[in-house]
Formats: structure tokens, sequence, C-alpha cells
């Protein structure tokens, strides 16, 4: 995939893209299976290189990750719209991340744990204990990111 960025006077380092997966809370996850495409907004977790998501056992997100598990994600801070006097010069201040990754389903006990423990810190401070009915009923995956690129219009 090519990661060129065509505005480098607004590309972000790669702390700065961290950050702000560090401390998103929307991520919209892009899958295809059959040549069709597939868009899912999703609460997450960041940790180490690695998007968590959980979902039901079942359903279509799961089907097309079995197809194909390549996917893409993006994260994006919103700031705020910026009128003009004319409609074409509008623009919108905001910082975003856009990656490129291979999802994984994570089974165990721990494991899963441990994966909606790190989804849980990215909206609350604590420690949680997940009942084992629950865990039976929800899948976690991961999304091991390959690559990714940030900009700022701030």
């Amino acid at each position: 995939m090519d990661d060129t960025m065509r505005r480098k006077d607004r590309q972000l380092s790669a702390l700065l893209a961290n950050e702000i997966l560090e401390n998103g809370t929307v991520c919209q996850l892009a899958l295809a299976a059959q040549g069709e495409p597939y868009l899912v907004t999703m609460n997450y977790g960041y940790r180490d290189s690695t998007l968590y998501f959980h979902c039901a056992a079942a359903g279509r997100k799961l089907e097309v990750i079995e197809q194909n598990n390549r996917v893409c994600f993006t994260v994006v801070e919103h700031g705020a719209v910026l009128p003009a006097e004319k409609p074409c010069d509008f623009t919108m201040k905001y910082r975003s991340v856009v990656g490129y990754g291979t999802a994984r389903v994570i089974d165990g006990y721990r494991e899963k744990c441990e994966a909606l423990s790190i989804i849980m810190a990215q909206y609350a401070s604590g420690s949680f204990q997940f009942p084992e009915a629950t865990l039976a009923a929800t899948t976690v995956f991961a999304v091991d990111i390959s690559s990714m690129a940030a900009k700022s219009n701030l």
C-alpha cells in the first residue's frame, strides 16, 4: 500500500500519530471481501501498535474478516469548521490517523480479558472484571498495525 501523503506540510510524526490513537474514542474500520467494501464505526482500545475491538459472536464484520483479514482504519479528532466568505474556502480543523493492518480474533480467557481491559482503558480508569458469561458471548479481535500516517490542519 502506498502511504505517500500529498500534503507533506500537514504530516505529523509517529509520536503524534500514537497520541491521536491513544486519545481517540471512535475508529472507522474498513473491510473488504469478494470485491465489496464494508465500513463500520467502533469503539476501540490502542496499545503497542495494536487496535482492539469487541463485537457479538456472529455477524457481517466477522464474516468479512474471515474472508479477508486486511483492514484500513481511521481515527479523527475534530476541531472546528472555519467558515469563509466563499463556499470553497471553508476548511476544517482536525488531526487524523489513517492506517493499515491485519485483523485476528483473540481466543482464551486471559487474552480476552487483557484486550477488553485495553478497550476499557481508552474510556475510563481503573481495573475491570469481566464475567465468564459475558466473555463467552463476546468476540474480541485485534488489528496489528503494519503502517499508518497522521496529518493535521490545526
